[in-house]
């Protein structure tokens, strides 16, 4: 198994937003991946498994699984570029409880593609636009 510590969101050593990217051969059980995350103690460490069509991802915090983690997708996306496991520019899939979310180069950065969840309308409390001195557009 390989586990590195990868730095989201910089450009520079120890900056940014630090998670464990663990690369999988083979299915391991949830209690396994817990214990790893638990033992990295980092907000995220995500776990890649190929498939035959892209990578299973998951995200654990030390105490839970999370359906979804921005910063350890995007470093799981560089943690396979920079290994030589996917070739550079090559786009990545990842297969995920949140879906299938894909990875592109675009020259020096890395762009993602999640879910986008459409906004809806909802009554705010009272106090709350008056403390924020606004009016809602909806």
């Amino acid at each position: 198994m390989k586990l590195m510590v990868v730095d989201a969101f910089t450009d520079r050593p120890f900056a940014g937003n630090p998670a464990a990217v663990c690369f999988l051969e083979e299915e391991q059980e949830t209690q396994w991946h817990q214990a790893v995350a638990a033992e990295m103690n980092l907000s995220e460490a995500a776990f890649i498994r190929p498939l035959d069509e892209g990578f299973e991802l998951r995200w654990f915090t030390p105490a839970i699984e999370v359906a979804l983690c921005g910063h350890a997708t995007l470093a799981s996306a560089h943690a396979l570029w920079s290994e030589g496991v996917v070739p550079k520019g090559d786009v990545i899939r990842f297969h995920t409880q949140s879906g299938v979310l894909t990875c592109t180069q675009r020259g020096s950065l890395i762009a993602l593609d999640f879910p986008a969840t459409p906004a809806e309308e909802a009554e705010p409390p009272p106090v709350l636009l008056e403390a924020l001195g606004v009016t809602p557009s909806f």
